[in-house]
């Protein structure tokens, strides 16, 4: 009688290594299976607008205008001619145009032109306040806001010197359909009584610059 050539104990292996592939593949299937998803989109939309910062001034009570290239009208100060001791005022009003924002201004020290520039350039001394109302000796008397110099007049720097340190000069903002207030610089320029003999009959211009800059 013969037995079966099959023995069970040496099947076992193979149908466990069986069992593991099948399981492999059932897992193999799982992982491969996406799911799918529905999306749906919003936006926003803004309009980005740049402000504005234009100035302008008016020079000796001459019209306002855009001066930013180059001088507007030029006053003779002052009216005639500087002899020793004398002074001349002038008044420089700065504004914003409308719909401008808001800014401030720094006073530079005076550039000379013309022949005798040089000369001129070290001879007179000058002062400045801050002020709208009327540009003469009293806008220099109480306490007002001095820009260049102090209350001491014999204490006063030459035409090329800029704006004290710490001065600000703010320019009001401009309205959607009117300039802004008037910012007012009232000079005093002055020659001073010990001026030289060799000073007589001599003109040069003098170009103060007023930058403004936006807040």
């Amino acid at each position: 009688m013969k037995h079966s050539s099959a023995n069970p104990k040496r099947r076992l292996p193979f149908l466990r290594v069986r069992a593991l592939l099948a399981g492999g593949l059932v897992l193999g299937l799982g992982a491969a299976v996406t799911s799918a998803a529905w999306n749906d989109s919003e936006y926003a939309t803004a309009t980005i607008t740049t402000s504005t910062f234009n100035t302008e001034s008016s020079v000796g009570g001459t019209a306002y205008a855009d001066n930013a290239t180059s001088p507007g009208t030029t006053v003779t100060l002052p009216v005639g001619a500087f002899s020793p001791g004398v002074t001349g005022y002038l008044p420089v009003l700065i504004r914003t145009k409308q719909t401008s924002i808001a800014g401030t201004v720094v006073l530079n020290g005076a550039v000379f032109t013309g022949t005798d520039a040089t000369l001129l350039s070290t001879a007179f001394v000058y002062r400045v306040v801050r002020t709208t109302a009327t540009c003469d000796a009293t806008a220099f008397t109480g306490s007002p806001t001095w820009v260049v110099g102090t209350s001491t007049a014999s204490a006063a720097p030459a035409l090329t010197v800029g704006q004290n340190g710490g001065v600000t000069n703010v320019v009001a903002a401009g309205a959607p359909a009117a300039p802004g207030a008037a910012t007012g610089f009232c000079f005093e320029v002055t020659l001073p009584s010990t001026a030289a003999t060799t000073l007589q009959g001599k003109t040069a211009s003098a170009t103060w610059q007023f930058l403004a800059t936006s807040n």
